[in-house]
């Protein structure tokens, strides 16, 4: 037992004075022992749950910075493009992925329309409910491609309602297309049929007894306005569309039209950089994460206090190799020349894209500059992401060869084998995929601290074990002197008792004798 903790027993007080007082003994040196044993263990439990909690946060960023890149890396988010009518109110376009910049000359010359067909009697009903003063009969619906042009026959019994023909005429409405309604003119309800959609192919055929040239009481006539396709020249070319939509007639972009045009108009379909700026951004802020992550956990630092004493902290990682060895890869990677064949534009720095001096952060380059202490710049830059829309204007095609952009991609990642991006990709695998059957560094350095947790958890139960044995050991002895103490005073009583007797008697002796 240590002197410390002899220390501590020695000044426990007893205030029944009989005894020791075992339960506030045992309690002091359990404490004291855990105290002593197991304080060193659970500090290093400690700095190894901050390197791993550290560790996989790196991971993490590790991988979202690896799936930017594999974004960027995608020929699809460069080639954006937009489209611009030069008469908005006749039509418009969307373009998808995949569309070139070109410039068409359109004609609207129609619009699609629906069939509609309007049938009256003679004297038309002034109730759409009540009875009618139709003959029993029947209506036939065509369609012109639906239902395999298949022939519906509507059965109608003599006074039948108008109301009870719609209901007919709407319960196939799926498999005819069409749909019917009563309408009012003033004197009373007619029928009104149309196709549920535009353009010839879902017309229809309309016939039946109940339909008449000649008007009278007992039966229809038919007022018909047929379907019609939607209808564009396009650069001297006919196209025709059942709806308003043209999804076909220029690849990748789909042509709304809105009416009939006076005059021929123009389509611009050119390359728009915002996608590829964004895109740009998005990497570098992936970057300035990862990148503020390594800075923080392998920092070090020191100051001096006011009474000259120096404090220091470090960051979880700082003496981990692999954090620190990414930290020193990864600008490495971002600041290369890259050879493009036939163009100047050869780093990021060259397209407007530059490292911060004050924090690391990729980014487009300010025109201001950058302050560093009491250094200041005076004079003026190129505005970097100007630097950037203007080296994709001129030059996408070296652009996206510095990058390492993978041409001809429909996917919205592709993995990057060349440029910037196969660089940095490059890197990032060595530290996220093993080699074989070997695991990554990453998960390397996470399966070597789960193993020293191990160890030292291990090591604090045997540590707990040996001082809960300590202790009990320490209670029977305890308990074994307090029962030898009370042996003794019940002895010592017996003694007092005896030698008291015997001094009574003696006195008694002496006063007997004397005259």
């Amino acid at each position: 037992m240590s002197v410390n903790l002899l220390q501590q027993l020695n000044t426990i007080s007893n205030p029944g004075g009989v005894g020791l007082p075992v339960t506030t003994y045992a309690t002091e040196m359990q404490q004291a022992l855990t105290a002593q044993l197991t304080q060193a263990p659970q500090s290093q439990l400690s700095t190894l749950s901050a390197q791993q909690s550290a560790l996989t946060a790196l991971q993490t960023a590790m991988n979202q910075f690896q799936q930017a890149t594999d974004t960027l890396a995608s020929s699809q988010n460069w080639n954006s493009v937009t489209a611009a009518s030069s008469n908005p109110s006749d039509f418009s376009a969307t373009t998808t992925s995949g569309a070139q910049p070109s410039l068409y000359t359109i004609a609207v010359n129609a619009l699609a329309q629906n069939q509609t067909n309007i049938l009256q009697t003679q004297s038309p009903p002034t109730t759409v409910t009540g009875a009618s003063n139709l003959q029993a009969g029947t209506l036939t619906l065509t369609p012109n491609t639906l239902d395999s042009g298949q022939t519906t026959t509507i059965q109608v019994t003599a006074g039948e309602s108008l109301a009870s023909i719609v209901s007919a005429v709407n319960a196939d409405t799926t498999t005819t297309g069409v749909q019917a309604q009563a309408l009012y003119n003033g004197s009373g309800y007619l029928l009104a049929f149309s196709s549920t959609q535009t353009g010839t192919a879902f017309g229809y055929t309309l016939g039946g007894s109940l339909i008449t040239t000649t008007p009278n009481s007992s039966q229809f006539t038919d007022t018909q306005s047929s379907a019609q396709d939607a209808s564009i020249t396009l650069d001297n070319v006919n196209f025709t569309s059942s709806s308003n939509t043209f999804a076909n007639a220029i690849p990748n972009v789909t042509l709304n039209v809105f009416q009939q045009t006076a005059s021929t108009g123009t389509l611009s379909i050119t390359n728009d950089p915002s996608s590829a700026v964004q895109s740009v951004q998005t990497w570098m802020s992936a970057y300035n994460s990862l990148s503020d992550l390594l800075h923080n956990d392998t920092a070090f630092s020191s100051s001096t206090g006011s009474t000259g004493g120096t404090t220091t902290s470090a960051g979880p990682l700082f003496t981990d190799f692999n954090a620190n060895s990414l930290l020193a890869q990864l600008p490495s990677a971002l600041n290369q020349v890259v050879p493009v064949s036939g163009s100047t534009l050869n780093s990021l720095a060259s397209i407007g894209i530059v490292e911060d001096p004050t924090n690391g952060h990729l980014e487009f380059q300010s025109a201001s500059g950058y302050s560093m202490g009491n250094s200041t710049f005076t004079g003026s830059l190129q505005d970097g992401q100007t630097m950037f829309t203007n080296a994709l204007a001129t030059s996408a095609t070296s652009v996206q060869q510095l990058f390492g952009v993978v041409q001809n991609n429909e996917a919205s990642s592709a993995i990057p084998t060349s440029g910037i991006l196969g660089s940095v990709n490059n890197t990032l695998n060595n530290f996220l995929l093993g080699q074989g059957n070997q695991v990554s560094a990453m998960q390397g350095d996470l399966n070597s601290i789960s193993a020293q947790q191990l160890n030292v958890n291990n090591y604090l139960t045997q540590i707990n074990q040996q001082i809960t044995q300590t202790v009990a050991n320490f209670t029977s002895q305890l308990n074994q002197l307090n029962a030898a103490m009370q042996q003794s005073q019940a002895q010592m009583q017996q003694l007092n008792a005896l030698f008291g007797n015997s001094s009574s008697s003696s006195t008694s002796s002496t006063s007997s004798s004397l005259p």
